[in-house]
């Protein structure tokens, strides 16, 4: 997907997002990720990114509100070096994503949330121990990625809160997969990531 058509989804959602009422909270949001690619060969939550942006929400009932962020996230893997094996890898992906998501609020400031990630990725880079691999001996990947997305948050003070989740990709990243994949008996990389991150709620 070009970036016009990722604007196109942008302007539908934020449309979308407007019909669901006229009072609208939000604010900031900062934190990392540690992400996989499922797919790549290599295993673990090795690589950290940043991820950063605004957040917007709105109740639709006394339990349940409709969040939209725009933010940042830097998603890959990384493959960690030890004595006995010196070969490196690292997969850099830069994106930027769209969470729409519906959260469950308790009454012990403990919320639940589910939903899609709607991303762009802007950038990306795979290096090992010699430098960035040029682009003819790399995957093309997508630039749109469609992802699933649960997470469980808790409010630690009046404007704060403290936010983790996880996130799957639900389509390849990748346009031709070229290595066979096991998990689910599907071909092709998915990111594989968790997040920790701290929402910071402006105005009143």
């Amino acid at each position: 997907m070009k970036l016009q058509a990722f604007v196109f989804v942008l302007l539908f959602l934020s449309g979308t997002f407007s019909l669901f009422g006229q009072h609208f909270k939000g604010g900031l949001l900062l934190g990392f990720n540690a992400s996989q690619v499922d797919g790549d060969t290599y295993s673990g939550y090795d690589k950290f990114g940043l991820m950063g942006g605004v957040y917007v929400y709105t109740p639709i009932s006394s339990m349940f509100d409709v969040q939209m962020e725009i933010k940042y996230m830097g998603k890959g893997a990384r493959k960690p070096t030890n004595s006995e094996d010196l070969t490196q890898y690292k997969s850099n992906f830069n994106y930027l994503e769209i969470p729409v998501l519906l959260r469950l609020n308790t009454q012990k400031k403990i919320g639940l949330e589910g939903g899609l990630g709607f991303g762009y990725l802007f950038s990306y880079s795979i290096s090992d121990e010699y430098g960035v691999l040029p682009s003819s001996s790399i995957p093309k990947f997508k630039t749109f990625e469609l992802s699933s997305i649960v997470g469980i948050s808790y409010q630690f003070a009046p404007r704060f809160l403290v936010n983790m989740r996880y996130s799957y990709s639900i389509l390849s990243i990748v346009e031709k997969p070229e290595i066979a994949y096991s998990y689910f008996r599907r071909s092709g990389e998915y990111n594989n990531l968790f997040s920790l991150g701290i929402y910071y709620t402006v105005g009143k």
